[in-house]
């Protein structure tokens, strides 16, 4: 059994974060579910793709980052835990090693500090270009787009309702569908991933809906190369894309996006049932 209760959402690099931001929120159609913001750090935003979000992040400094992994990144994979500390200590059973948890503060009108979420990264599995954590969410924090008080099962639900109002946008789109990892040591990487998530298979089920591609790398650290989204119809989808002449390839099971219409990313879509 997993320690967590769903993929919460995708950290996405970019050199820039209104040409993704614009693709997904307005080309396709999708419900943003963090307004695009600016601040001294970073611009990011988020858009819901249904079963997770996607948030799209131009950091001011990508010093943390190896040189050699060039932007645009998925860098990011956050797991919902229902219980964090808890999570944690069955990941040890499991011998998968985390790190301390770290909580994101501010001030509220009061004087008071309030914590916004707490990370937790995944060290066995995660890497300079991939970090896979936890990210406990609380209600009552300060910094959120929202006026409601939300925590990660409300936000999810409330994200999931938008969603079906969209009814998956112009792609008709499902969810994501796949993740593939490039990782140095495929036998390693793929037992660590079996203690993370309980899952036996191959590919791992990340979620019910979500697996996860373990594939060797070129380089010697883990990256995750492409994300893949289920669609409705993909004789739509491919009608949808031709006409803006953003396929770069196309076969009869799968379509993948022009690099050019998303800053570099590969991106592909395959038809699943909603």
């Amino acid at each position: 059994m997993a320690p967590y209760r769903s993929l919460d959402h995708i950290v996405i690099r970019a050199k820039a974060a209104e040409p993704l931001y614009t693709l997904f929120g307005e080309a396709f159609g999708l419900p943003v579910s963090w307004p695009l913001q600016h601040s001294g750090f970073a611009s990011f935003g988020w858009v819901n793709v249904g079963n997770t979000n996607l948030e799209i992040w131009a950091s001011a400094s990508n010093a943390d980052l190896p040189s050699d992994v060039p932007l645009p990144l998925v860098q990011g994979l956050a797991l919902n835990p229902e219980d964090l500390q808890a999570s944690i200590a069955r990941l040890a059973q499991r011998g998968i090693e985390c790190k301390a948890p770290k909580a994101f503060r501010t001030q509220k009108d009061d004087g008071t500090l309030v914590d916004n979420f707490t990370n937790s990264v995944v060290l066995d599995v995660s890497s300079d270009a991939c970090c896979v954590f936890f990210c406990a969410w609380s209600a009552e924090g300060t910094i959120y787009p929202w006026k409601e008080k939300l925590d990660a099962v409300q936000r999810k639900a409330r994200d999931e309702a938008a969603f079906g109002r969209c009814a998956g946008g112009a792609l008709g789109l499902v969810g994501l569908a796949q993740i593939r990892l490039a990782v140095p040591d495929v036998p390693a990487a793929e037992q660590a991933w079996r203690a993370l998530t309980g899952s036996q298979q191959l590919p791992i089920a990340l979620t019910p809906d979500i697996a996860l591609h373990i594939v060797a790398g070129a380089r010697g650290i883990a990256t995750i190369e492409s994300l893949t989204f289920g669609v409705r119809s993909l004789a739509e989808a491919r009608a949808f894309l031709s006409a803006r002449h953003w396929l770069e390839g196309s076969a009869p099971d799968e379509l993948v996006l022009s690099r050019s219409a998303c800053e570099g990313l590969d991106l592909r879509f395959i038809e699943v049932s909603a």
